[in-house]
């Protein structure tokens, strides 16, 4: 377990975060008024998480086999670079570090666990900065046999080679999946030949 100031329990955050209506956006594909389908939904993503888990719960999350909660989160959080980004249209701040940053991305991948269907999968996209202390939260939060991989996404750039150091050109992208690994309902779509 690791350990750090401000952890909180998992009974803490999911009983402090509170649930918030749910703002749709957009929605994807054709399907009645009164059932599940694909959404973008804005708002904060905590709240989100906990409508979603609430939903969940009143048997009201389905997926099209009628099991109960989500089959695949992707994440792309903040790397706690200590940067802030702007461009044009929209900007953020990625200025949160140590337990803070740490404290923060838990919070969310606990009430991702509590959302996903019992043959669910997550995948978390990070980088250097804090990957190896993620890796050993999810091991705690979603089980450390439930790990599938680490996908490392190499990248390049036009960028002049470091002389006092190897170039940092990849990101990591965490693999967890719920439920048996051998179970027979676990789908998995290759992308390549």
């Amino acid at each position: 377990e690791l350990t750090y100031y401000g952890k909180e329990s998992k009974e803490q955050i999911i009983g402090q975060t509170y649930a918030a209506p749910l703002q749709e956006d957009r929605r994807y594909g054709s399907v009645c008024d009164e059932e599940w389908s694909n959404k973008l939904i804005f708002g904060d993503n905590l709240q989100v998480l906990k409508s979603l888990i609430e939903l969940k719960k009143a048997g009201k999350l389905k997926n099209s086999d009628g099991s109960d909660g989500v089959r695949l989160v992707y994440i792309d959080p903040p790397f706690a670079s200590k940067q802030d980004f702007s461009n044009n249209e929209r900007a953020y701040s990625d200025k949160m570090k140590g337990s803070e940053f740490l404290e923060w991305l838990r919070k969310r991948l606990i009430l991702i666990r509590e959302v996903l269907a019992s043959n669910g999968s997550v995948f978390v996209h990070l980088d250097w900065h804090k990957v190896h202390y993620i890796k050993v939260l999810m091991d705690e939060i979603f089980g450390e046999d439930n790990f599938q991989n680490e996908i490392v996404w190499e990248y390049q750039g036009s960028w002049v080679e470091p002389k006092d150091h190897y170039p940092k050109r990849h990101q990591v992208i965490y693999f967890y999946r719920l439920g048996d690994i051998n179970n027979e309902s676990k789908l998995f779509n290759r992308n390549f030949e």
